[in-house]
């Protein structure tokens, strides 16, 4: 089994630190005096809390706590109540998320300068509550103290009894394999009852493949899931409509990203297929070869996203096709005649 540090030793743990004030506050049984049997509304009441401010101006701060966790699985994955992320992209994700926190800051002053305003407005909308929602306000000073954007870089060294760190550790593919599953779930939709792909679609292939790509070192089976992704975006056009045979391959690949156990036992089934061809390596031969893989892996380069990607991709199907199964050149001597290529391959997986 690999050493647990070959992995730790390339990661960054990445906490973060954002609270946000609930605008809540404990619903008493005074709150309760109704008449009639009358029930309080929604908007004031719900599972035993009532809210003492309007809902909608926090909205701001959930929503940057969001980006903040999408950034961080853009090129990470959940870890220890974090996100590891490769040590060689934390200075890149560290200013995403300093900008977050600026704006983070720049919504709480904005909160806070019209807090009493909102909280009498909102006290308004709600007239026969108003003495139930006074006596549960809190000072603006109060309030401030309880937003607060931060996030933290750890290192990642484990002891010398590391306790379940190891299976922590093993875990991690499968961890990352349902969050792609996650990030690729509308994939299909770009497909199902159409005959061609909208150009649109090629981002989230693309942020998928960079995310696996950034991450490949932690599990044997997500290499093989990028290679399948690069040698789908490799042989699109630059600009022509996506449709046929290439329309059809990215089908069979949206289905694959769209399942975690499928895209484990398709990387699983291609290490053992390499496995079983390659010779046996002694001690020293595979201690260099792990060295050199770790050097190679480091040097991974994320493909632009979007309309940059309709620059860089390799626009050449002819010299991008795949041999046809059982055609064998040194078998076919005169008289038979030389097969011409195809223009659009065959799909390179199957499920």
């Amino acid at each position: 089994m690999t050493n647990i540090t070959e992995i730790t030793d390339r990661l960054t743990l990445v906490v973060l630190n954002v609270r946000i004030w609930s605008g809540r506050k404990k619903l008493r049984a005074e709150d309760l005096h109704l008449d009639d049997g009358a029930i309080p509304p929604e908007e004031l009441v719900s599972l035993g809390s009532k809210r003492v401010c309007d809902p909608e101006h926090l909205k701001a701060f959930h929503r940057l706590k969001q980006s903040a966790e999408r950034a961080c699985l853009r090129m990470g994955t959940r870890f220890l109540g974090g996100f590891a992320v490769p040590k060689d992209r934390t200075a890149e994700l560290a200013v995403e998320l300093d900008q977050i926190k600026a704006t983070f800051n720049d919504e709480v002053q904005t909160f806070l300068a019209s807090y009493d305003y909102d909280l009498e407005r909102w006290i308004q909308t709600l007239p026969a509550f108003e003495t139930a929602i006074r006596h549960a306000v809190e000072p603006a000073e109060s309030v401030a103290g309880r937003l607060r954007f931060g996030y933290q870089l750890v290192e990642i060294k484990p002891a010398v009894e590391p306790g379940t760190l190891a299976e922590e550790v093993s875990e991690l593919g499968d961890g990352i394999f349902a969050e792609v599953e996650q990030m690729a779930r509308d994939l299909t939709s770009s497909f199902e009852g159409k005959d061609k792909l909208h150009r649109r679609a090629l981002g989230t292939f693309t942020r998928v493949r960079n995310k696996l790509a950034c991450l490949s070192f932690i599990d044997d089976r997500i290499q093989p899931v990028v290679d399948t992704i690069d040698q789908w975006l490799e042989r699109l056009p630059a600009t022509a409509p996506i449709q046929g045979a290439l329309f059809n391959e990215g089908m069979g690949l949206a289905l694959l990203l769209t399942d975690a156990e499928r895209m484990a036992r398709h990387g699983a089934g291609q290490v053992a297929g390499v496995q079983r061809s390659m010779p046996k390596l002694t001690g020293s031969q595979q201690s260099q070869k792990s060295t050199q893989d770790a050097v190679e892996s480091s040097a991974v380069s994320p493909i632009k996203d979007d309309d940059a990607l309709e620059v860089e991709l390799d626009t050449d199907t002819d010299t991008g096709a795949m041999p046809v199964s059982g055609d064998d050149d040194d078998a076919h001597t005169e008289p038979y005649p030389p097969v011409a290529p195809r223009s659009e391959p065959t799909p390179s997986f199957f499920f």
